[in-house]
């Protein structure tokens, strides 16, 4: 066996960390009803083989399809956790190996500074490793602890995740929310379990890829694959060829100022200060929703772990806001377009009972 394609990694830990500086809210949350312990909820979603469970004070966030929640008064303090599919090289303890592979890669991210790491640590009584770092590139040093452990065969990464002010104020809290973490043999089914409804008609050829829980309706082209474990709504053209296309929702903060071109500037601000490379290629009007909802296409450049990706992110604000976001190889990035316009031309935004 052998590790995954590092280009293919790196798409992954780009979408993860970013969604966890990014991150300001979301349209729903996975519920569950039972055995939950006293003063916590549930934060997980549907599928996977671990129970999230976060104080009742925080606001679970489940729409992107990564299990976490955040606190209301300061969405930058989050925690997530996450299934991560990784092979592991032949002769290789699994643990160390998939430790040893994600120091490699945040190692990589600009401004990254290692602050403690215990190798031989656990999670639930299970072999873990326990690593804090900080990103102080992005204008307020932003602190990382995340445990990684091995358990049935599946490999798992819990973030938390606060600006430098206020990381310590919170470690006795994510102590006890890594305390209650609970591993299954089954998925999680969740009181509203995220299925893909069968009564919506989709444009010839494509399929439907969002369930009942967002507030639009995301279609692909029927050869494209949904990518459950890196997002409910993010699809990829094959194995080989990890293109892939994601539709997003955040919540701004502040509704009555915020804007499609402010979301834009935080998000150059976060992604310039993470990245190398960097750089806005264009800057388009276009329309989504049958030409209901004016957006901006963005397209742009960067480099990870050495290698160069092409980005077309199309942002519009329809109560919050949506990014439409394609990343590609640059020699891929030509060959999928006319799908991808495909898909951008079919979303639409749901009626009310639609």
């Amino acid at each position: 066996m052998k590790l995954l394609n590092p280009s293919n990694r790196s798409m992954r830990l780009l979408c993860t960390v970013l969604a966890i500086l990014m991150l300001m809210g979301g349209l729903t949350a996975c519920a569950g009803s039972s055995e939950v312990p006293e003063g916590f909820q549930r934060a997980t979603c549907s599928g996977e083989y671990f129970r999230l469970y976060v104080p009742t004070q925080w606001t679970v966030n489940t729409e992107s399809g990564i299990s976490g929640a955040f606190i209301p008064s300061n969405p930058g303090m989050i925690v997530t956790m996450t299934e991560v599919p990784f092979e592991v090289p032949e002769g290789q303890d699994p643990l160390t190996a998939f430790v040893n592979a994600h120091v490699a890669e945040v190692s990589q991210l600009k401004g990254y500074e290692r602050k403690k790491f215990f190798e031989k640590s656990n999670l639930v009584g299970f072999a873990a490793a326990d690593m804090t770092y900080v990103i102080t590139e992005t204008g307020n040093p932003q602190y990382f602890r995340q445990v990684l452990t091995y358990v049935g065969k599946r490999f798992y990464i819990f973030t938390y995740s606060a600006p430098e002010a206020h990381f310590e104020t919170l470690l006795d809290v994510v102590d006890s929310i890594l305390e209650e973490i609970v591993f299954e043999s089954y998925p999680y089914e969740g009181e509203h379990e995220r299925k893909i409804p069968g009564n919506v008609e989709a444009p010839e050829g494509m399929k439907l890829v969002s369930d009942n829980e967002v507030a639009y309706r995301f279609f692909a082209p029927e050869n494209w694959i949904r990518d459950e474990k890196n997002g409910q709504n993010v699809v990829y053209f094959s194995e080989e060829d990890r293109s892939n296309v994601s539709m997003l929702g955040y919540e701004p903060q502040d509704y009555s100022n915020y804007t499609v071109e402010q979301y834009w500037k935080d998000f150059e601000v976060q992604s310039s200060a993470m990245l190398d490379n960097f750089k806005l290629i264009k800057v388009t009007d276009t329309t989504l929703d049958g030409g209901e909802k004016p957006a901006k296409v963005y397209e742009y450049t960067y480099t990870l772990g050495g290698v160069t990706y092409k980005v077309r992110q199309t942002i519009c604000m329809v109560g919050m806001i949506y990014t439409f976001t394609y990343t590609a190889l640059p020699e891929n990035y030509d060959a999928h377009m006319e799908d991808v316009l495909a898909m951008e031309q079919a979303l639409y935004f749901r009626k009310f009972g639609g």
